[in-house]
């Protein structure tokens, strides 16, 4: 078992319009490890971060509007599959990303757009570890490292230079979502 995360650090917009847009409600409540469903920190650096734990998947839609006349970098990390992506949005678009999918191969790594160039010396150092090892998964740090580079947290890590319980607590809006698909019972003819 490992972590399933996904964090999204905002810049440009106050924490309230961000909980607005992302559907949350503070709860008043704070913790020292992000362990709730969803909660919510300041970065050294001035971003807002959502640490999201149960609805995991990255959404562009959520991207765009939560990069809406701000800027946005998220980041997924699915330890159980080797799985993680990195991506930077800024006024609603993506500008560039970059993913990691063991499950396509142990070197396997995509990227879109003008990646920044911290990326070349982190993929570079991490793939001459990667050469000639199977049994570690390096080339999955290397979009959990760019995050880090810009955005200044490890999802496995604690805030850097933070208060003992940095994580508010936060409720989703509305009605839970199911994660199965059928969720419903369907109409069988003639039952």
């Amino acid at each position: 078992m490992g972590y399933r995360v996904l964090l999204i650090a905002v810049t440009g917009k106050d924490e309230e319009t961000i909980h607005s847009e992302y559907r949350v409600t503070p709860t008043g409540q704070y913790e020292e490890i992000a362990e709730s469903p969803v909660t919510g920190a300041f970065l050294p650096n001035g971003a807002y971060l959502l640490y999201v734990n149960d609805d995991i998947t990255p959404n562009e839609k959520v991207f765009a509007r939560l990069s809406e006349n701000a800027a946005l970098l998220a980041c997924y990390a699915n330890e159980t599959i080797m799985d993680c992506y990195v991506s930077s949005w800024f006024n609603g678009t993506e500008q560039w990303s970059v993913w990691h999918d063991a499950q396509q191969g142990l070197t396997h790594l995509e990227t879109t757009g003008a990646v920044p160039d911290q990326l070349t010396a982190i993929r570079d150092r991490l793939f001459a570890e990667q050469n000639g090892v199977t049994d570690t998964d390096y080339i999955f740090d290397i979009p959990i490292e760019l995050f880090v580079t810009l955005g200044g947290v490890r999802y496995n890590e604690d805030i850097p230079d933070t208060v003992p319980e940095p994580w508010q607590v936060l409720n989703r809006i509305g009605p839970k979502r199911s994660w199965w698909p059928f969720s419903r019972k369907k109409e069988i003819p003639g039952a």
